[in-house]
């Protein structure tokens, strides 16, 4: 059998190169239709303010499984998952790389959160890919604005919020690296203090977080 020709490899190449280039161009614009302020001008002014974000964490952490609710976890990490938000692509590396920092380690505790509306099918999967995860619906009646996602909360042992707002900004939120947010589990889990940081100034890929209705379990 005679090798292809000089023509067809470069042909075959081009092709290869075009399909990759028009796939890169497919995902940057469909997440450019997500391009948004993690926290919208719109959207209500307790979203701004880090007392109201620390105590809607807290009233989250109660809520937690009785199982859970009296261990000795020391840091608390929430990621606010939308199985319906796109954006979900860009931050899947930094959840994933953070939570195999700590698999199935009792320093450490992980809460999924997803909006009312997410089905039973959506909450199964989740738990799939996250075995070392508690998953949990938001309820109407938490106190925790949401305004977007994904995100992420990591909050002390002490109940006082590090941090809450966005893994990254830009149009593949490429700015945050997840050693930030590992680094920062680690300082907490050493004793030091840290924050409170509400990160939520810029603008990158999120979904509107979906309002919660009361028809929610």
């Amino acid at each position: 059998m005679s090798p292809p020709s000089q023509r067809k490899v470069t042909l075959m190449a081009l092709v290869v190169l075009i399909w990759i280039l028009g796939s890169l161009f497919g995902l940057y614009w469909f997440q450019q239709q997500s391009m948004r302020p993690f926290v919208e001008t719109s959207d209500p002014a307790s979203a701004r303010d880090p007392a109201i974000v620390e105590a809607g964490l807290r009233e989250l952490l109660l809520r937690l499984p009785e199982s859970e609710k009296h261990t000795d976890h020391t840091v608390t990490v929430v990621h606010l998952w939308n199985p319906d938000c796109l954006c979900n692509s860009v931050s899947a590396r930094h959840t994933s790389a953070i939570i195999n920092e700590w698999p199935g380690s009792p320093d450490v505790r992980f809460v999924i959160l997803t909006p009312t509306s997410t089905s039973d099918e959506s909450l199964s999967e989740a738990r799939k890919v996250y075995p070392n995860a508690i998953v949990m619906k938001a309820l109407p009646t938490d106190a925790l604005p949401l305004t977007a996602s994904p995100g992420l909360g990591i909050v002390s042992a002490n109940g006082d919020m590090a941090y809450f707002g966005a893994y990254g900004f830009g149009a593949l939120c490429t700015l945050s690296d997840e050693a930030l947010f590992t680094n920062m589990i680690k300082q907490l889990l050493s004793g030091k203090d840290y924050g409170p940081f509400l990160n939520i100034a810029g603008s990158g890929c999120f979904c509107d977080w979906p309002a919660a209705t009361q028809s929610a379990p």
